[in-house]
């Protein structure tokens, strides 16, 4: 019996999933809001250590580290998979609370392990990733493997014939991922790719040079506005899901319309998905979901496109599907019945750093200096 753990971070909460694989039960399911770790990021810890031993751990790793043990990563590697400015530091934003949580268990004996972001791994082209930071963090990887999952477990998919893209629809960011023969080939992540229901998605270049004059060193809190919520001035997913006309039709349109964009963007790198998975947040919404499913249906069927679309399903009743996706892993690294979704993904070929692709490389040179002092 292999007992595995998975840790995801989100924007509202840290979800912790574990379960075992002889009777599939499910020993862990709980959602910590994130403000609780900002300012007890060893609330995780406790939580696992109180209920035994376990075989193996899947840390969430913000923007990624390639793939290694726990107490094998630098506090430098850690930093960068969760850099941030100075001042956003002494602000206190939530990824300081990921960033503390990481180095607890680096520091720790638990059998723990980071993970890379989409740009890390070598199954994705250079040439996708040039100019890109966010292709899609270590979380994406996990809904990646959550999918597999129930490619393996609901339709009998061996992982390494799977050809699906995923849809992860979150609270602040929506992101998608192409996989391909069970290997991610591209990835859009939800800074990267058009707006989400919090975040701005991809900064305008002039935008972003009127952002910068501005604001010298704005905070990376406005990666988290600009979105749908913005749009209607407020940021209930309830009242959104309820009320059908005015303003929230025209915002029903643009997370629509966005999430079409982002699923066109990966459909460059796989024409022909047999499944797309959607998950995150806003699943839990029928109108929504229902909303949006029905469009990507419309879509498909004018490209003639005949991929089926489909809920992702997690093993956990309170955490999300990228949580159980990261117990997935860990059971596969502890050489468990998933071990083959583990080494279809290549994770242990990750390699480089987050800024390896930016151009031009005084550019990139100077932001290396920046986050690395």
């Amino acid at each position: 019996m292999t007992r595995a753990i998975g840790i995801d971070s989100g924007t509202m909460s840290m979800d912790v999933l574990g379960f075992d694989d002889i009777n599939g039960k499910v020993f862990l399911d709980v959602a910590i809001p994130r403000d609780v770790i900002t300012s007890n990021p060893e609330k995780p810890v406790e939580i696992i250590k109180s209920i035994g031993n376990v075989d193996s751990i899947v840390v969430s790793s913000g923007y990624g580290i390639p793939f290694k043990k726990a107490q094998d990563a630098t506090d430098k590697e850690i930093e960068l998979a969760t850099f941030i400015n100075d001042e956003d530091l002494q602000r206190k934003l939530k990824i300081v609370g990921l960033r503390n949580l990481m180095k607890i268990f680096k520091s720790s004996d638990m059998p723990a392990y980071f993970m890379p972001g989409i740009i890390h791994l070598d199954s994705v082209p250079e040439y996708r990733k040039i100019n890109r930071i966010d292709i899609g963090t270590s979380d994406k990887l996990f809904s990646v493997a959550e999918a597999l999952r129930n490619e393996k477990d609901y339709y009998n998919k061996d992982p390494k014939q799977s050809n699906i893209i995923i849809i992860e629809i979150g609270y602040a960011y929506t992101a998608a991922i192409s996989v391909l023969n069970g290997k991610i080939v591209d990835g859009i992540g939800g800074t990267s790719g058009f707006p989400g229901y919090k975040g701005m998605g991809f900064i305008d270049g002039e935008l972003a040079y009127a952002m910068a004059s501005a604001e010298p060193k704005f905070s990376k809190l406005r990666l988290f506005q600009g979105g749908v919520a913005d749009y209607l001035g407020y940021d209930n997913i309830e009242k959104l899901n309820l009320i059908r006309d005015g303003k929230n039709s025209v915002a029903l349109k643009l997370f629509t319309e966005s999430i079409l964009k982002d699923l066109s963007v990966m459909m460059v790198s796989n024409h022909n998905p047999e499944r797309i998975y959607i998950s995150g947040r806003f699943t839990r919404y029928d109108f929504i979901y229902n909303y949006i499913k029905d469009n990507i249906e419309k879509y498909l069927k004018e490209l003639s496109i005949k991929a089926s679309i489909v809920k992702l399903k997690g093993l956990g009743k309170i955490t999300k599907e990228a949580a159980s996706g990261a117990a997935v892993l860990a059971n596969g690294i502890a050489n468990g019945i998933y071990k083959d979704i583990f080494e279809s993904l290549n994770i242990k070929d990750s390699k480089g750093s987050i800024f390896d692709y930016i151009l031009p490389e005084d550019l990139r040179n100077k932001i290396m200096e920046y986050f690395k002092n």
